[in-house]
């Protein structure tokens, strides 16, 4: 087993631990359908699934590019994914959000926020601490592990079919989000009341 690598040999072949962008919107986009269809018995708002998925994807579009792009970072997964910066950070997003009477909306972005984190760092549950990026995870506590691969080519689809199953999942949650805005009778733009 190549655990520096977060690889594993399994019938001589081996299986990285990788979520796409349509992989981290799923992962918390399935829960929060599932208990909306339970609870209310209809599906989420198109701004729910617009707020879940750019809250889904942020702490790749933080990361990424300052690791991978302007070399500021050492790792794709460090400042953003790191808990020990989110967990405050999130805190605070949802009591203002909650001060302004949108906890609910606070409470979805947090946990697609952290579904993301969940979803990269899901090999703790079997390797623990060996997990090559466990560090990174409570940085600037732990001194992150740079990343083996730290460019956005490494990372690039490998066939059409990966390419367009992320597009087209965007897809539908964009205009399913476009659409359910357009069709409402409410008004969606919020605002924020100055004190």
């Amino acid at each position: 087993m190549n655990i520096e690598s977060g690889e594993q040999l399994l019938f001589s072949r081996p299986i990285c631990f990788t979520v796409y962008p349509a992989g981290h919107f799923l992962l918390a986009a399935v829960p929060l359908t599932v208990y909306t269809v339970a609870r209310w018995r209809r599906l989420p708002s198109g701004p729910v699934v617009l707020l879940l998925l750019v809250a889904t994807q942020l702490p790749d579009v933080i990361d990424k590019p300052l690791a991978w792009t302007f070399a500021i970072l050492p790792s794709g997964r460090m400042l953003a994914h790191s808990l020990v910066v989110s967990l405050p950070v999130l805190t605070v997003v949802v009591l203002l959000a909650a001060r302004r009477g949108y906890g609910q909306y606070g409470m979805v972005f947090s946990a697609g926020y952290l579904s993301h984190i969940a979803g990269d760092f899901y090999p703790i549950v079997r390797l623990g601490m060996e997990y090559y990026f466990f560090p990174n995870l409570f940085w600037p506590l732990l001194a992150a592990n740079p990343d083996r691969t730290p460019s956005f080519a490494a990372h690039s689809p490998d066939s059409l079919l990966s390419l367009a199953v992320p597009l087209i999942v965007f897809g539908v949650a964009v205009s399913y989000s476009l659409v359910t805005v357009y069709r409402s009778d409410k008004r969606v733009t919020v605002e924020i009341p100055l004190r």
